[in-house]
């Protein structure tokens, strides 16, 4: 029997009683087996509905007793479970649709639905990136590895510094030890903070466990190798060969490779590093860096490079470096026509900006800005087509 309908059967007994005065003064008689029960009516329901109140209590005092002393409050409490599980409900649905108080006023009136861990888990899981409180090794693993989580969510709108973003991670870790999803974001954050060696360890874990692809996860570790190689001088020629096993084709890894060549005084190996590059790829940042180091004898070299690549087909950006050198050689006519033939096939911004700054410095300042035009127009494209 539910207290509610004991109520309802109060309350209608209660209205009748006032609308109808004189029922409760008749008399109500019962004959049975020869046994005759004679009484009010008033005193007949209200014993009856007391007899009732009293069964379903006696019904959950016994209950109670078979559920354990510690279920006692529990199982006597007044609140009916149906009503519990609906402001759950409530409260999980105004937590996912961000509503309100994210539902926690009705998830404090549902406790006893759900387990006390499950309970503190919808109570974290409300709780925005930065407000989370820094970890306590009392709380259940489970609550920590969440709160965890949510601060260190990377695309939370305000998140913690990197202090607070490192305790969380060291507990998660500690709580959950080679939790896959910890250890790729203290990686992450360990590139936040230039800390190589460290984010190196990590990324290699991470790629062990399968967390990421070998697409992925290649790139970073080349930076990280890189930028450990700026670091750590002596070590410089050991990290930049991991990088270069890692990425071999990376505008990163050949231009630190052909600087640390320098770095030892020997041009010809950088030469011929960033030469061989510029062969199978259409890199104008190593052609760039290329024609910055052969321009004080640019006419030697474009020699050089016209001799000895004279039946190739060259791309782009080896074509754009031929020119550059001619054009800086004083070879105006033979600049003009290889840039020229470029800017037919391909009008890379690159080629664009060369041909411009030629002419404004011939101070032939109309054919500048026309190609300058272009330039801009070039760069604005794809934020036109958003």
């Amino acid at each position: 029997m539910k207290i509610f309908i004991l109520l309802i059967l109060a309350l209608t007994a209660s209205l009748l009683f006032t609308l109808f005065p004189g029922i409760v003064s008749q008399t109500l008689r019962i004959e049975a087996f020869g046994w005759v029960f004679e009484t009010r009516q008033g005193a007949f329901l209200t014993a009856l509905i007391i007899l009732l109140a009293v069964v379903w209590l006696i019904r959950r005092i016994f209950s109670a007793i078979l559920a354990g002393p510690s279920q006692l409050w529990h199982t006597l409490r007044m609140g009916g479970k149906k009503r519990r599980e609906q402001r759950l409900r409530e409260g999980v649905a105004d937590m996912f649709n961000m509503r309100g108080d994210l539902g926690k006023k009705s998830l404090r009136k549902s406790r006893g639905i759900l387990p006390k861990w499950a309970s503190e888990l919808l109570q974290t899981a409300i709780i925005p990136a930065n407000e989370q409180s820094l970890p306590d090794p009392n709380q259940d693993p489970l609550n920590i590895a969440l709160s965890a989580s949510i601060a260190t969510n990377p695309n939370a709108t305000a998140k913690p510094d990197t202090v607070v973003r490192k305790a969380h991670l060291e507990a998660w870790l500690s709580a959950h030890p080679d939790a896959p999803l910890a250890i790729s974001r203290l990686a992450s954050l360990a590139e936040e903070e230039h800390d190589w060696k460290t984010a190196i360890r990590l990324l290699e874990q991470a790629w062990k466990q399968g967390q990421y692809s070998a697409a992925s996860i290649k790139p970073r570790l080349a930076h990280a190798y890189t930028e450990l190689a700026k670091e750590e001088v002596e070590n410089r020629q050991h990290h930049l060969r991991k990088a270069q096993r890692l990425l071999p084709d990376s505008s990163e890894v050949v231009l630190a490779l052909g600087e640390m060549h320098l770095a030892n005084h020997d041009n010809d190996a950088t030469q011929k590093l960033w030469f061989a590059h510029l062969e199978r790829h259409n890199d104008f940042k190593v052609a760039a860096v290329l024609f910055n180091l052969l321009k004080t004898d640019a006419l030697a070299a474009f020699r050089k490079l016209d001799k000895s690549n004279a039946a190739r087909t060259y791309l782009p950006a080896k074509r754009w470096l031929q020119a550059n050198l001619a054009h800086t050689a004083e070879l105006g006519g033979l600049a003009n026509e290889i840039m020229t033939r470029l800017l037919e096939e391909h009008a890379s911004p690159e080629m664009l900006r060369s041909k411009a700054d030629w002419h404004a410095n011939a101070g032939e300042w109309e054919q500048a800005s026309g190609y300058y035009q272009q330039l801009c127009d070039k760069k604005a494209g794809p934020e036109k087509n958003i």
